[in-house]
């Protein structure tokens, strides 16, 4: 057993919704109605049924449905009391609940709201969004059997506000991640003005300029101190350094080959007679080798 509950839309807010939800087709082909019972055929794309609908006395109802091949639907349409044709959508409204929107484009224009309720207390407990027109629940001429045989109802300029389009707007834009600044998505019991104002700060802190990155200079190398004469000097960059540490090694390693050398050769070579003059300062520096270099400070 099942409840509906009808209600007008705006046209313009139905044109949204299909454009970002899209729809499908139907087409529904009623008998006349009889003790209580109606029955129609059911066209959606290639599935095809026959249904039979039993109302009770407190407005719930029941149906059972039969598949039929399309032919055979095909030919039930033929010989039906009248025949409505519709596009549409469905829209989660949160909590599980759905509303099929329905746009019908025979046997007139007309665009519809139904949501269907397991209980009649949930029916009753059920408070209509913003965006939802009138209630036309009690109006049988609203019934879908009703506009398929009788036609359409002329309901009228449905009213628009900012309210009903703020509201759709809601609705609709999770599709895309609550938004196109990908705010968070809302909580329970949150109210519409706060769902706004996130909204607005995602979009401001979306359009901030991102800061440029500062290049952080290294610091000057600071001047070093003779504590013998207090002259200022600066200290050599790293690299300088290790480049001097790495020649004065090499430095020390020629040095030490050299006097290997000569202490050699000095060891191997017999004495040679003094000369005639015998100058003690000449024979000195024959055999006087190279020093050995300091450190350069």
């Amino acid at each position: 057993m099942s409840v509906v509950r009808r209600f007008l839309v705006a046209p313009s807010l139905v044109r949204l919704i299909r454009k970002e939800r899209g729809g499908s087709k139907i087409t529904e082909g009623y008998f006349a109605p009889q003790a209580g019972r109606t029955s129609y055929v059911r066209v959606d794309g290639q599935n095809c049924h026959l249904v039979l609908v039993t109302t009770a006395a407190d407005g719930t109802s029941s149906e059972e449905r039969t598949d039929v091949p399309r032919a055979h639907g095909d030919a039930l349409l033929d010989v039906c009391s009248g025949k409505a044709a519709y596009d549409r959508a469905v829209v989660a409204l949160g909590n599980g609940r759905e509303v099929l929107v329905d746009r019908y484009l025979t046997p007139g224009a007309l665009d519809l709201l139904s949501v269907v309720f397991d209980e009649p207390g949930q029916a009753a407990a059920f408070a209509p969004p913003a965006w939802f027109g009138d209630e036309v629940s009690d109006d049988s001429a609203y019934d879908r059997h009703a506009v398929a045989i009788q036609g359409a109802p002329q309901s009228g300029e449905i009213a628009l506000s900012n309210a009903a389009l703020d509201a759709i707007l809601d609705l609709l834009e999770p599709r895309f991640g609550f938004g196109r600044f990908n705010a968070p998505s809302p909580k329970a019991g949150e109210d519409e003005a706060s769902l706004r104002a996130s909204r607005r700060a995602a979009a401001l802190a979306a359009k901030a300029p991102v800061p440029a990155v500062t290049q952080v200079e290294e610091p000057a190398p600071q001047p070093v101190v003779d504590e013998g004469n207090e002259e200022r000097r600066e200290e050599p960059p790293a690299d300088e350094t290790s480049t001097a540490d790495t020649q004065h090694r090499a430095d020390a390693r020629i040095d030490d080959v050299i006097e290997s050398l000569s202490q050699a050769l000095g060891a191997s070579q017999q004495p040679r007679a003094p000369s005639r003059d015998n100058d003690p300062a000449a024979e000195f520096e024959r055999w006087t080798v190279r020093p050995r270099r300091n450190q350069q400070t």
